[in-house]
């Protein structure tokens, strides 16, 4: 009996044993989980780092660049920005046209198409780009003018030219300007606004417009005057360069 009772407590020696022998054997197996764990960590991390580089990159190739509007209509923040911009100034009045680009600084900046009309005895009206700047507080000022030199002819009468509400150039107005455009020979012109028309036997339209020559030249921009008469017809009248003065 007593053999027995110390077969027994040997045979659960030699259990124990063998139960802590095993623990030493399953500790890497233990230790493999946060192994992973930070592997997928790590993956992420370089995720989110590539993905940063690449917006930060693109935010660099945009900063510092013109944008071109998308949508010429102006929007009643940006009138407010004009009216703000050149409130207090002597000597001209400032009436907004078009939207036509901003411009990503420490704040942002404004192109607008503006009729300026000087306050004098006789004023001669003309379009020009007139450029604000509104800076991260909200506070705006008059930036660059650059006058076109050619006078808007708008004066309101009967019959007169009148100014566009919508500046838009729709298919319809671009159908119009490219039948005029047809057998024009020395200039290429991409229609950006419609500044202005005028109501008579047909209409008349003035384009606010890229220009670029067919020689390869430098490009600028042009008013373009088409005329269209009562049967759908359409043709070029006046040409006139932005000169700016």
């Amino acid at each position: 009996m007593k053999k027995l009772i110390v077969m027994l407590l040997c045979a659960a020696m030699l259990l124990c044993l063998c139960a802590c022998g095993q623990k030493p054997a399953e500790q890497p197996a233990a230790e493999e989980a946060p192994a992973a764990e930070e592997v997928i960590a790590a993956e992420e991390t370089a995720e989110e780092v590539t993905a940063a580089v690449e917006e930060t990159a693109a935010d660099a190739a945009i900063l510092g660049g013109w944008t071109k509007a998308d949508v010429v209509a102006l929007t009643v923040d940006q009138q407010e920005l004009l009216q703000k911009a050149t409130e207090g100034l002597l000597g001209a009045k400032y009436i907004p046209v078009a939207f036509l680009g901003s411009q990503l600084v420490s704040g942002t900046n404004y192109a607008l198409l503006c009729r300026v009309a000087p306050v004098t005895a006789d004023p001669v009206e003309t379009y020009a780009i007139v450029k604000l700047y509104q800076d991260l507080s909200g506070n705006v000022s008059l930036l660059d003018v650059t006058d076109s030199g050619v006078p808007t002819n708008i004066n309101e009468l009967a019959g007169g030219w009148q100014q566009c509400e919508a500046p838009i150039v729709n298919e319809e107005l671009q159908a119009i300007f490219d039948k005029a455009l047809e057998g024009y020979t020395g200039m290429g012109f991409k229609p950006v606004a419609l500044a202005a028309t005028q109501m008579v036997s047909g209409t008349n339209y003035c384009f606010f417009c890229e220009s670029v020559p067919v020689d390869g030249g430098e490009s600028g921009y042009a008013f373009v005057t088409v005329y269209k008469d009562l049967d759908g017809n359409a043709q070029i009248t006046e040409v006139a360069p932005f000169s700016a003065e």
